[in-house]
């Protein structure tokens, strides 16, 4: 799955292994204003950040960390435009000892699934106007 809309707030990059999560975020911040791209694919994901301007923020699946075929992190860590790009985790309950691994390959922050709406907002909000004052 991989969509695109116009913005009139900034771009996001979703990497989620489950369709349905990443449905209900394209869905949600759609709505927001944002103009999402979301992917279930890493390699597809990994193949974005060569193509695109980089995102104001990337929620990554905390699945991908633990996933050895996907180097989605370490892509996006090597890429100038996108080294500074904030990165949230999304994690269920049951990955929290993931999160760990995610926050040391170069994750910002993470979010619990599953997660309240105002919360996404409000994360990105702030990892975005660090973003702006960097």
């Amino acid at each position: 799955m991989l969509k695109a809309r116009i913005n009139r707030q900034g771009t996001l990059l979703i990497l989620e292994k489950d369709v349905h999560t990443a449905y209900l975020l394209d869905y949600l911040l759609s709505r927001e204003g944002y103009n999402v791209v979301s992917t279930t694919n890493c390699e597809i994901a990994s193949q974005l950040l060569a193509r695109m301007p980089p995102a104001e923020l990337v929620f990554l699946d905390v699945a991908y960390i633990s996933d050895s075929r996907c180097q989605f992190m370490e892509t996006l860590r090597k890429m100038p435009g996108w080294r500074s790009t904030p990165v949230l985790l999304l994690a269920e309950h049951y990955t929290m000892e993931h999160v760990s691994h995610g926050l040391q390959a170069g994750a910002d922050d993470y979010i619990v699934q599953p997660f309240n709406h105002a919360e996404l907002l409000t994360q990105i909000k702030r990892y975005s106007l660090k973003l702006h004052r960097a």
